[in-house]
Order: C-alpha cells, then sequence, then structure tokens
C-alpha cells in the first residue's frame, strides 16, 4: 500500500462524492445519513462541505484512488466551540486491518488539538459496531452515555458515546 491522507479542499468534492456514496452504498447501517439522501447532492453542497472553516474531512488515498475518509467539526450545539466530534469514517473493505485507522485518529485529533478552542472531542456509534469502539478506545476515548436512536435505514439499535480531552 501507498497511502496518503490528505485535508480535503475544494477540489477535492469529486472524491469525496465517490468515497462517501461509496461507503454510503456498502454500510449503510454505520451511517448518519443514507445513500437516497446524499446521491441528490448537488457539486455546490459537496464544495459548501469542504469549504466549513469549522470542520475538516480527510480522504485516504491508496496509489492516488480515493479508499477511504474521515471528518471533524466543531459541535454546532455548543456556542463555546469547545467540543469537535468525529464523524463518517469509512475504509474500503481491501484497505482495511492495515492500520490505517490509527494514521485517521491521529488526523483528526492533531487538526483538534491544532484548532484555538477545541478542548474534547466526542465521537459515537451503532451499538453493533465493535470496529468502531476498539478504534475510539485505542486512542484514549472514554465512554460517557449511550442513547437509543432510530438509525436512517429505519432500525433502532443504541447510539454510543466517547469523549476524549485534549486540553487542559
Amino acid at each position: 500500500m501507498n497511502i496518503l491522507i490528505k485535508h480535503a479542499g475544494v477540489n477535492d468534492w469529486r472524491d469525496l462524492r465517490l468515497i462517501r456514496l461509496k461507503a454510503l452504498e456498502l454500510d449503510p447501517s454505520v451511517f448518519g445519513s443514507n445513500y437516497q439522501t446524499e446521491v441528490c447532492k448537488t457539486e455546490a453542497d459537496w464544495k459548501d462541505w469542504l469549504l466549513n472553516p469549522e470542520a475538516a474531512i480527510f480522504l485516504i488515498y491508496d496509489k492516488n484512488v480515493p479508499v477511504g475518509m474521515t471528518g471533524i467539526i466543531i459541535d454546532r450545539n455548543d456556542p463555546t466551540k469547545r467540543q469537535a466530534i468525529l464523524w463518517g469514517s469509512w475504509l474500503e473493505p481491501s484497505a482495511r486491518g492495515k492500520g490505517l485507522s490509527k494514521l485517521i485518529y491521529e488526523e483528526r485529533i492533531q487538526w483538534a488539538r491544532l484548532h484555538p478552542t477545541i478542548e474534547r472531542i466526542v465521537v459515537s456509534h451503532r451499538a453493533s459496531n465493535t470496529a468502531s469502539k476498539l478504534a475510539n478506545q485505542k486512542h484514549g476515548f472514554v465512554y460517557t452515555h449511550t442513547e437509543a436512536k432510530i438509525w436512517p435505514d429505519g432500525s433502532e439499535e443504541d447510539n454510543v458515546f466517547y469523549c476524549l480531552g485534549i486540553k487542559p
């Protein structure tokens, strides 16, 4: 593997669209959105996502081919802008089990540490998503609570939350 993790810019919108839609098609149960909603997004919608100054989207490439994505965003419900949320992580099945999860956690945590206001990062996952649970705990995230949720696929399953403090 020849891996590159890139903080995506507006010119990367096609790669973001490609990998996001593929993720929603192949693993619809792990996301808070669905393919039917996002396939309708326009070029401007994808670009707006990448232009958000309170977020970072990282694309994972293997030999210049997008094989994954991940994101971090300042929690819009936190007026102090001290909390960020990890979201949208996905890797092609062929890219899994190769240590890339470690790299994408490190990229997002580093982005948050460099941000002037962020003090903590929150991540959540569907209760059955054990891969996400193992990955976040390897990086120091601590369980905080569980909430009942109806997912975009219509199923009911708990959403499990974790937090990582990054600044005093």
